[in-house]
């Protein structure tokens, strides 16, 4: 298992590419971004170039946002050509910047809709997306979210649900995102929720809680939860999502140097 750090929240007062040879220098072999058309304005080609030239891989991209203010979202049918659209072209980014993954965000509850019914379009919008990523080479990744702090009204906040969505679908390109972050505010009881999903997984993400800051700050001991997910015998990347409390690059190191052990 190796680390990973989201660029859009640690180093967002650096330009993007100065984001990646940073987060390089410090340590970090793995990167996360999110639109492909938010603080990144070059090709992807470029980009894949600038990810090589400064020793990161970057891991996923996402396609829309978590309120279905970009992208339309997927649990309202009435946006479905505007989130097949906006699926579309972030995948095709995605695969020509050879990045492997995408996250999918549902979209908030829909007044007027029953859960049925957004439950059927989410399903619906995830196998015309699931189609569209399997002949692309993506994998996308379903990340339920918090709505107690930061996303109010937001549509899945269960990692038991989001792992079952997944296994509806049947593709080895639709995978679980678990944030830790997100779902210790949720659910708690983090280890059990990982191993009983732990078939559908395909990412994971961390912050501290309360405040989503530096992991070392806290009510979670990640160092025991990455030494299980690892017995669990996980190989993918364990992504940080935090917003830095001190100076960058301070933080950056100070976490890695935690999650070592040093």
């Amino acid at each position: 298992m190796e680390l990973g750090l989201c660029v859009e929240m640690a180093l967002s007062g650096f330009p993007f590419e100065d984001r990646l040879r940073i987060a390089g220098r410090v340590g970090f072999k793995n990167v996360e971004m999110w639109f492909v058309d938010m603080s990144y304005k070059g090709t992807p080609e470029n980009l894949a170039r600038l990810a090589e030239r400064n020793g990161v891989r970057i891991t996923n991209t996402v396609i829309g946002a978590p309120d279905g203010s970009v992208g339309g979202g997927l649990t309202n049918p009435a946006n479905r050509d505007q989130w097949l659209k906006r699926a579309r072209m972030t995948i095709d980014f995605t695969k020509e910047a050879q990045i492997p993954a995408t996250i999918v965000c549902t979209g908030n509850e829909v007044d007027g809709l029953t859960g049925r019914q957004m439950t059927q379009s989410v399903l619906d919008g995830l196998k015309r997306t699931v189609d569209l990523a399997e002949k692309a080479g993506i994998t996308l990744l379903l990340e339920p979210l918090n709505t107690t702090c930061d996303h109010a009204g937001y549509w899945l906040v269960s990692s038991d649900r989001g792992a079952d969505i997944c296994r509806q679908i049947g593709s080895e390109r639709m995978r679980l995102l678990f944030d830790c972050y997100h779902m210790q505010i949720m659910e708690g009881d983090l280890i059990k929720h990982i191993e009983r999903n732990f078939d559908v997984i395909g990412h994971l993400h961390a912050a501290g809680v309360p405040g989503r800051n530096e992991v070392y700050n806290g009510e979670t001991n990640y160092p025991f939860v990455l030494a299980q997910i690892e017995k669990l015998g996980y190989q993918g990347v364990f992504g940080l999502e935090y917003e830095p409390s001190v100076d960058d690059e301070t933080s950056l190191k100070k976490t890695l140097e935690y999650l070592s052990g040093k």
